[in-house]
């Protein structure tokens, strides 16, 4: 994949978008290699698979070029793009064959399964807002995350990194609201529980 390359302005947009549909040699050329590095990003924290990632790429940029005279402006050429590259990850999501999972139920010593219960988070702030604040820490989330059975992962990545709303998660994953919502919990606490011994030492 290519370096990561910083997007260009609503102005710069508007001036690569009209060389492209006046068909300037390598404009859209251009366009590819400014933003595959944001949509393979998009594709492999969505789906953990590099030819699946690879896939949502080639997609996406085949929907940009046959939908480009559709973009208004309304968002910024990166986050229209981002858009539809979520879109085509969420296909894939939708249709990609089930695997068994570990449970993330809390078991409470003393009681029997039908007595599981999961323990209150104190910090409903999503993972990714940290992420910037402390290097080493991010890194030991992402380690966390990717700990993750697939189906906890997977509501974690669309809520608190591509900041899908649950209704919007529950129609791409065919559940229902709640259950994005308890998964989404046990994912959350799972990652807590796996940084506290770090985060206490460092108190």
């Amino acid at each position: 994949m290519p370096p990561s390359v910083s997007p260009p302005d609503r102005s710069a947009d508007a001036a690569l978008i009209a060389r492209i549909q006046a068909g300037a040699p390598g404009a859209f050329a251009e366009l590819v290699h400014t933003y595959t590095s944001k949509v393979y990003s998009i594709g492999i924290s969505m789906l953990r698979n590099e030819q699946d990632a690879r896939d949502v790429v080639q997609e996406t940029f085949l929907n940009v070029h046959r939908r480009l005279d559709t973009f208004r402006g309304d968002a910024s050429l990166s986050s229209w793009i981002g858009r539809i590259a979520t879109n085509n990850a969420l296909m894939k999501l939708r249709t990609r064959r089930r695997k068994p999972e570990t449970s993330l139920e809390v078991k409470v010593p003393g009681q029997s399964g039908d007595e599981r219960v999961e323990r209150v988070i104190v910090d409903k702030k999503p993972l990714s807002d940290k992420l910037t604040l402390d290097r080493e820490l991010g890194e030991r989330i992402r380690d966390a995350v990717e700990e993750l059975p697939e189906k906890y992962r997977e509501v974690l990545v669309l809520a608190d990194y591509r900041e899908l709303s649950m209704r919007q998660i529950a129609e791409a994953l065919d559940i229902s609201v709640p259950n994005v919502k308890t998964r989404l919990h046990r994912a959350r606490l799972s990652v807590r529980e796996t940084l506290a011994a770090y985060l206490a030492g460092r108190d």
